[in-house]
């Protein structure tokens, strides 16, 4: 008989850190966010709109904070559909990403907020999306989950080292749509 030590639980191996974040869909455009050039983290990346759960809040009522905050858009609980939950493990800076992400399909077409100290949102079609340079790792890999017609919730745990997948832990996906 070996002697196996038993997992540590995910608050043990890295601090956890809550967010929500929302890609939303204008007919065939996905709503982009690119980084302020000032943000300590991640500068001048492309991002969808989102950001940390704060006390008392739930992920979808945070994801809806996030986008008004940073684009002015105000979409609604009805517009949004969960479409990953996933754990990040950022080696590297020993943090713990739990993250929400919703997908909103918004039927008109909006005049967003000018640049704020976050940065700047911009609709970018689908097909140039993809030709995008500098766009954050971990919302990138769910491009093909969220943009696609890939049914139900995908359920992720990976590693990650300087916003670089490192390998995925396990992957996921609920049919019960």
């Amino acid at each position: 008989m070996t002697n196996q030590q038993s997992p540590r639980r995910l608050h043990q191996v890295a601090q956890p850190i809550f967010v929500a974040e929302v890609y939303i869909m204008f007919e065939d455009e996905i709503l982009m966010f690119k980084r302020s050039e000032s943000k300590k983290k991640f500068p001048g990346y492309w991002s969808i709109p989102g950001g940390h759960i704060d006390e008392g809040e739930d992920p979808l009522a945070a994801a809806i904070r996030e986008v008004e905050e940073e684009t002015g858009l105000r979409v609604t609980p009805d517009q949004m559909k969960l479409r990953v939950v996933a754990l990040h493990h950022h080696l590297d800076r020993q943090e713990l990403y739990a993250a929400f992400a919703f997908v909103a399909t918004i039927k008109e077409k909006v005049i967003l907020s000018q640049e704020t100290e976050e940065g700047e949102a911009h609709f970018i079609k689908k097909a140039e999306l993809l030709q995008l340079e500098n766009v954050f790792e971990p919302v990138k890999y769910y491009f093909p989950h969220v943009l696609g017609d890939r049914p139900g919730v995908m359920y992720s745990m990976s590693e990650w080292e300087n916003s670089q997948l490192v390998r995925v832990l396990s992957e996921t996906a609920d049919r019960n749509y």
